[in-house]
């Protein structure tokens, strides 16, 4: 009994590093009609920690909100580079590069409209972590 316990143990600690991709994206739906973070008006920033090493040696963080623009029907659109999974990460090679989204905002009521993945990122880089 012992050794079955030490056993699922190993298993999740292991396993416990990245809960995913689809976890992420889930999170990233559930703010569809919520009011964007942060004091309004929101302007470009940049993290306070950004560019340094967040887990190891493998993924850093990214710039932060990096630009704002409108679309064709006067909605606002962030652009945020969240994070990076670099090339020496040594699990799945699919996940490395830039986690870049975009968030359509109204500019009136400042809710999300809906979101998506920015050019020049990979979105499977934009992953949940415990």
């Amino acid at each position: 009994m012992r050794y079955y316990l030490f056993s699922i143990a190993i298993f999740i600690f292991l396993n416990g590093c990245s809960v995913g991709h689809k976890d992420w994206k889930n999170d990233m739906d559930n703010q569809i009609g919520a009011k964007i973070k942060g004091p309004l008006p929101v302007k470009p920033y940049r993290y306070k920690d950004a560019g340094k090493l967040q887990r190891g040696d493998f993924w850093i963080v990214g710039e932060g909100l990096t630009h704002i623009t409108k679309d064709k029907d006067g909605n606002l659109v962030y652009h945020y580079f969240d994070s990076e999974i670099l090339p020496n990460f040594t699990g799945k090679k699919e996940w490395i590069g830039k986690c870049k989204i975009y968030l359509v905002v109204d500019p009136k009521t400042h809710i999300i409209k809906s979101w998506g993945y920015d050019e020049g990122g990979n979105p499977l880089s934009c992953r949940t972590w415990q």
